[in-house]
Parts: structure tokens; sequence; C-alpha cells
């Protein structure tokens, strides 16, 4: 069952939260690009990093010490951050600085998506008693709206029937 209702307010508000709706999907695409790309600059990284020999002393030492008491663990830790500043030397600088700046624009978009999504909330938490308050009259005992949607100026409310759903269910 479809319910047609003429309140400009609501038309306004729900069509301001399919704009916004639709901006945070766009927002979470953008995030998936940056993903993507950081996941390739990951894997060249990788590659640079596995070729590169660590001080054979430095290895050496670590064996060593990762053979005796946890007391030394501090001195291993040390030594381990040393293999792998050495490899980092080997990554090129530019590489590393656009590894940075790609997980600040996702930081970034990603932000951006949740203050969408909290004025998408906004809307919902004022559009809901709104809708409620002009459909209850036509509801029958088990029917609950479905969806609210903008169309041609107005607003169309789709509702179902839980008592239906539950039969259906109930048969399959």
């Amino acid at each position: 069952m479809s319910l047609i209702i003429e309140n400009k307010k609501l038309y306004d508000l729900i069509v301001e939260k399919d704009i916004l709706v639709d901006s945070g999907r766009k927002i979470s695409r953008d995030i998936d690009t940056v993903d993507m790309k950081v996941k390739r600059i990951e894997e060249k990284e990788k590659r640079i990093t596995g070729k590169v020999v660590p001080p054979k002393m430095l290895t050496d030492l670590g064996d060593e010490l990762v053979k005796q008491v946890i007391a030394i663990n501090v001195r291993l830790t040390k030594i381990a951050n040393q293999i792998n500043d050495s490899k980092l030397e080997a990554i090129p600088e530019d590489m590393k600085n656009e590894h940075m700046q790609l997980l600040k624009d996702k930081e970034v978009l990603e932000r951006d998506r949740n203050k969408v999504a909290l004025k998408v909330q906004k809307i919902k938490d004022r559009v809901i008693p709104i809708i409620q308050k002009h459909v209850k009259p036509f509801l029958a005992e088990y029917d609950d709206i479905e969806t609210a949607k903008a169309k041609d100026g107005k607003v169309v409310i789709s509702t179902f029937n839980h008592l239906a759903d539950f039969k259906s269910k109930f048969k399959r």
C-alpha cells in the first residue's frame, strides 16, 4: 500500500536526506579508491624492502639475544628497529610521501562521510515523527511504514503488513 502526503517541509527534508546519502556513498567510493591505491603502494614497498638484506651483524646479534632470557628484550627491540630503519631507507622518499598522503586523504574522506551520516541521521530524526503523525490514521492494526520517498513534489509512503509478512514466512 502507498500513501501520498503533500507536505513541503517533509518533502524538502527527504530530498535533502537523499542528496546527503548520495554524497556519503560517493565519499565511500572515494575511500575505496584510496584503499586500492594504498594497497598497490604497500605491495611496491614490500617488493623493495624484500630485496634489502639487513646487516648480518645485527641479525646475528638478534638471533643470539632471542636465545637468551626475556630480560634482554629491550636490546632486541633496538636491533629490530635498526633493521627496519635500514629497510625503510630503501623506499624512495616520494613513495613514502605518496603513501602518507593517501592515508591522510582517506582519513579526511572518512571524516567527511561520517559528518554526512550525522546530518542524514538528524534529518531522519526530524522526518520520522512527521511521517508517523500523517500516516498513523491510515494504517490498519498490523500495518507499518516501510519507506518514504520524495517524488514529484510529494512524499510517497510505502507500507507493509507485519501479519501478512509473518504468514508468508511461516508458510515457507
